[in-house]
């Protein structure tokens, strides 16, 4: 799977959380101008705002791990795991265990320098802890800490990767 395929369907399985903020926002737009009130308006570009910002930290996480993915020559194909609201990446093929430590750490450690850097462009903002908080992912009842975990116990050693429902 190419780079460029799996971005498309990262993108994509962002359509309903994005149609839900747009909704969002045209509503409040709307009811801006039905009743002219300008804080309407500001609370639905508030709400977009954050939203895209929110969708934008997971984006940059799993693109990480997908880069990560990539610097390793084990892994033979990566498939998206999407739901309404949540999506991620599983590689299959072989990796060491000190290589899915470092993928598992890449998704969490990009949103952090991602928001590192909102944080000095916009620093009264509070966008940048859309990005941030994917620290906590690291932690070992998430995905990338339970990964994490994996690598370290299997530091030395490859490790099958298969994603659910694939038979090898």
């Amino acid at each position: 799977m190419t780079a460029g395929l799996i971005a498309k369907q990262l993108i994509w399985s962002c359509r309903l959380p994005f149609a839900a903020a747009a909704l969002g926002f045209t509503a409040c737009t709307f009811l801006a101008t039905m009743t002219t009130d300008p804080i309407l308006f500001q609370a639905g570009l508030w709400l977009l705002a954050h939203a895209l910002f929110l969708l934008a930290g997971f984006l940059v996480h799993e693109s990480s791990h997908v880069v990560g993915m990539r610097l390793f020559h084990g892994v033979s194909d990566v498939v998206i795991s999407a739901g309404v609201l949540r999506f991620s990446v599983i590689p299959v093929g072989r990796l060491y265990g000190w290589q899915i430590a470092i993928v598992a750490i890449f998704g969490p450690s990009a949103s952090c320098l991602a928001g590192a850097v909102v944080a000095l462009l916009a620093p009264g903002s509070f966008l940048q802890y859309w990005f941030l908080l994917h620290a906590v992912f690291l932690l070992p009842f998430f995905g990338d800490g339970r990964s994490l975990i994996l690598g370290i116990r299997a530091w030395a050693r490859p490790v099958g990767l298969l994603a659910p429902g694939v038979n090898c």
